[in-house]
C-alpha cells in the first residue's frame, strides 16, 4: 500500500517545489501597492524660567507603487513611484496654540529584493532602497519651504500568496540612513539621519501581483 502512495507523495512534492519556485524564477515579473507608516512621540518639561511642558509627534504615512523583474538566484531589481506626507505637531501647556506643519514628498528610487521560499506560499525577504525626493511645506506657518531628500533603506519582510498569483507583503526597516535639505529664500538647512530598528519603527503592508 505504500509502495502505491510513493509515487504520488514524490510527483505532489515536485509539485509543489515547482510551484514555490516558478514565483521567483528569472524573468517573473510583479507589482506592488504598498502603505507605511512611521512615527514617534516627545514630550519635554522645562521648569526654568518658567515650567512648561512641550509636546511633539512626527508621523510618517506613505504609499507606494513597486515593479521589480526576477534575475538569476531569487533575486528581483526594480523601481518605485511614491507619495509620502510628514505631518508634525507641537503643543505647550502654557498656550492654546496648536502648530501644525505639512510636507507632501514625491519620491523615485530602485530596490533590489533577494528571496528564500520556505513553501509553496510562504517566503521571506530581505530588501535594499534607495530613493529620492522633493517635498513642498505646508501648514500653521506660512513660510514658503521646499525640501530635497536622500534615503536608503535595509528592510526585511515576509510575502504570503494568498492565490497563484496574488500576495500581500509584510514588511520593516532595520536600518535607515536619510539626507534632506530644506531651503527657504536664502536660507539653506541640511541635516543627515542614521536610524535603527531600536529608535524609529516602521511597518509597511502591500498587496501584489506577479506575472
Amino acid at each position: 500500500m505504500l509502495s502505491k502512495k510513493l509515487p504520488l507523495l514524490v510527483m505532489m512534492f515536485v509539485m509543489i517545489s515547482f510551484l514555490s519556485k516558478a514565483q521567483y524564477e528569472k524573468g517573473s515579473k510583479f507589482w506592488q501597492v504598498e502603505g507605511t507608516f512611521s512615527g514617534n512621540f516627545t514630550s519635554n518639561t522645562n521648569s526654568t524660567p518658567f515650567p512648561n511642558t512641550t509636546d511633539a509627534s512626527t508621523n510618517n504615512s506613505s504609499l507606494t507603487f513597486k515593479r521589480a523583474v526576477f534575475g538569476e538566484n531569487n533575486l528581483a531589481k526594480g523601481w518605485l513611484l511614491g507619495y509620502k506626507l510628514e505631518a508634525n505637531t507641537s503643543s505647550t501647556d502654557y498656550s492654546l496654540d496648536k502648530s501644525n506643519n505639512y510636507i507632501h514628498t514625491i519620491q523615485a528610487g530602485y530596490f533590489v529584493d533577494k528571496f528564500k521560499p520556505l513553501s509553496k506560499s510562504l517566503a521571506i525577504y530581505g530588501e535594499l532602497l534607495a530613493k529620492a525626493g522633493y517635498g513642498i511645506y505646508s501648514g500653521t506657518s506660512n513660510s514658503s519651504i521646499n525640501q530635497y531628500s536622500l534615503d536608503a533603506n535595509l528592510n526585511v519582510g515576509f510575502r504570503y500568496y494568498l492565490k497563484k498569483n496574488l500576495f500581500i507583503n509584510g514588511q520593516t526597516s532595520l536600518v535607515n540612513l536619510s539626507f534632506y535639505q530644506q531651503r527657504t529664500g536664502n536660507y539653506k538647512y541640511t541635516n543627515v539621519n542614521l536610524n535603527s530598528i531600536m529608535n524609529v519603527s516602521s511597518l509597511s503592508i502591500s498587496i501584489g501581483k506577479s506575472f
